[in-house]
């Protein structure tokens, strides 16, 4: 889903996209395959994008949008000549500021002499109704015609606020009582050697977490850590098809923490100290991508 959304068929603030017009994306039918994409992870792994703009999903939902506004329009240089001319306040800046955008609003259809500030008002309405609803026609429908897949997009129109929050809300960030209530430990028998260095091990486990959520074990994170685990960097809303499960490698040789993320298996090495511990699990967890240890 990063992938997703940092790919070029979207555009604005980090947690507030929307659609953006690429002509080759829309000869490829990127907007469809994309749209895809976040249909299967939506069915299939209760993941959605958690970062499209209210318009956009209700667009998608067939909802009725409000009147688009300046702040909207993507493009910045264009933005700021509509800002121009929107805050000019007589008709000779008004139309002072529309020939500096005359390239622009040629493009569009709505380069024009105004004779009032009302003219003025609803040639900047028009322009940004424009950038925002209609260039994207083409490309919203083909976006929509992928959400087809599984029967998504039925199901969002017939329950939009169901689905809200996995569209457009941001995602709440990972906490260490998420991730220490979220596997189940598979413990050796109660009473041997063995248990008492996994009882240590889970102890160091439990602050690591708390150090991470903290901020003192940086560029890791907790999303970092159920990545390594599982692929996933949240939790599902309807969570994983079972419990991850945490085991622990007592070889002396496996120093750094290991993952199945089909069976979304953890399995951590045993330290005597914590800083050991703490050390070996950040290494692997920063150099899993390298060392294919997840």
């Amino acid at each position: 889903m990063r992938d997703v959304h940092q790919s070029n068929i979207f555009e604005g603030h980090e947690k507030d996209r929307q659609l953006s017009l690429d002509t080759q994306a829309l000869q490829t039918k990127l907007y469809m395959w994309v749209a895809k994409m976040i249909a299967v992870c939506v069915v299939h792994g209760g993941v959605g994008p958690h970062f499209f703009s209210e318009r956009l999903f209700h667009q998608i939902c067939g909802i009725p949008t409000p009147t688009a506004t300046v702040d909207e329009v993507g493009d910045h240089t264009f933005r700021e000549q509509l800002i121009k001319i929107q805050e000019a306040t007589t008709v000779r800046e008004a139309n002072s500021a529309i020939a500096e955008a005359a390239d622009s609003l040629s493009i569009i259809g709505a380069l024009r002499h105004v004779s009032s500030l009302e003219e003025k008002d609803s040639l900047v309405q028009s322009a940004a109704d424009f950038f925002v609803n209609g260039k994207l026609a083409t490309a919203l429908d083909q976006f929509v015609e992928g959400l087809k897949t599984l029967g998504l997009l039925e199901e969002l129109r017939k329950n939009p606020a169901v689905f809200y929050n996995m569209f457009v809300s941001e995602e709440i960030p990972l906490q260490a009582k998420d991730l220490c209530t979220l596997f189940d430990v598979d413990f050796s028998v109660q009473g041997s050697n063995r248990r008492d260095r996994e009882n240590m091990t889970i102890c160091f486990w439990r602050d690591w977490l708390i150090d991470i959520e903290e901020g003192e074990c940086s560029p890791v994170t907790l999303e970092k850590v159920l990545e390594f685990t599982s692929g996933a960097s949240t939790v599902p809303p309807l969570g994983f098809p079972h419990r991850p499960q945490i085991q622990f490698l007592h070889e002396g040789n496996r120093i750094f923490p290991e993952a199945n993320t089909c069976i979304l298996v953890l399995r951590l090495p045993l330290h005597s100290s914590y800083e050991a511990f703490k050390q070996y699990m950040m290494e692997g967890i920063l150099q899993a991508p390298t060392f294919g240890l997840a």
